[in-house]
This record gives structure tokens, C-alpha cells and sequence, in this order.
């Protein structure tokens, strides 16, 4: 990524993206689906720091998996 983004900005960014189903997300993450999905649809404007740094975890992971299958 050649430009710093937030936490933040990164997840809604991914949640916008929608390439990945929020029921995948929820389970993946360990975030309960009902909160993912407020999170995405801004309902919930202050999401905690623990939702918000395991879906950034997630999303890392993935993003760095599909690097991995790009390059083989």
C-alpha cells in the first residue's frame, strides 16, 4: 500500500468492497455477524477498538493470502 490509511478507513474500505460475504467475514473475524453488518451500513458510528482490530487483522490476512496466490 503506498498510502497510509486508518484502521479504520482500511475495514470499511474491505466491508465496502463486498468480495467477501459478511456471514464469511463474521466467522472468520470471531466479529458477530449483527455487528459486522452495522459496522458496514455505518449504524454504529463508534465500533470498539476489539471489533475494529479483528476485522483489520482478518482483512490483512486475507489481502496477504491473495498476494501469496498472485505470485505463485
Amino acid at each position: 500500500m503506498t498510502s497510509e490509511i486508518g484502521i479504520y478507513d482500511f475495514v470499511m474500505a474491505h466491508l465496502r468492497e463486498k468480495r467477501i460475504p459478511q456471514r464469511r467475514v463474521a466467522v472468520e473475524s470471531g466479529v458477530p455477524f449483527s455487528t459486522v453488518a452495522k459496522i458496514a451500513q455505518g449504524s454504529i458510528k463508534d465500533p470498539s477498538v476489539h471489533s475494529v482490530q479483528r476485522l483489520y487483522d482478518y482483512f490483512v490476512r486475507v489481502d496477504a493470502e491473495a498476494d501469496r496466490k498472485e505470485a505463485a
